[in-house]
């Protein structure tokens, strides 16, 4: 049963892998914001607030889902941890989903819009717009990571053989981890 279990979810990350979201749109909404004006009308800025907040929301989903399914059993290993109502077989399944959850470009949104709206004048502080590169730098970074695996992922769905994608789904968490530990610490400068 849990070689079944484990194709289907090899299967899983694969295809998430290869058809998985970009998250350019939302560094390049990012970008935008970086280079708001004192200007710029209120209406506008919102609006990049609010498609940033929801492209921020489907980027953690994506990148959540694919740390979820990059579990493995090689070693006949039992699920062990639970995080979210999420599954893990391994402590570093497990820090890696909680690295993906904190580095949740959202909730810095969240607060962004929530400033904006509390300030008057409407103003997007220049550190912020700092931060917004700052992390539209670094998810380019993430996607570019993202885009040497889908080739990958592509030949192991029509070729694939059990190994190979396990050893697929280590480096690429193990590719991504860096990712998630320089959004957290622009994050948290952020906040500083």
């Amino acid at each position: 049963m849990k070689k079944l279990y484990q194709a289907k979810n090899n299967s899983g990350f694969l295809t998430l892998l290869r058809q998985g979201h970009s998250v350019i749109p939302l560094a390049e909404t990012l970008e935008q914001m970086s280079k708001v004006t004192d200007q710029e009308d209120p209406a506008k800025v919102q609006k990049f607030i609010e498609r940033a907040k929801s492209q921020a929301d489907e980027a953690t989903q994506f990148l959540i889902t694919l740390v979820e399914f990059s579990d493995n059993y090689v070693n006949d290993t039992a699920p062990q941890f639970m995080v979210n109502q999420t599954v893990m077989t391994s402590k570093e399944q497990e820090d890696l989903f909680i690295l993906a959850m904190q580095a949740d470009v959202f909730r810095i949104m969240y607060e962004v819009s929530y400033s904006y709206w509390k300030d008057k004048p409407k103003l997007i502080p220049q550190k912020t717009k700092n931060t917004f590169a700052s992390i539209a730098k670094e998810l380019r970074a993430m996607d570019d990571t993202l885009l040497q695996f889908k080739e990958m992922a592509a030949h192991e769905l029509v070729w694939g053989q059990f190994a190979t994608t396990e050893q697929l789904k280590i480096l690429t968490m193990r590719t991504m981890k860096p990712h998630f530990e320089e959004l957290i610490k622009t994050m948290t400068e952020f906040r500083e």
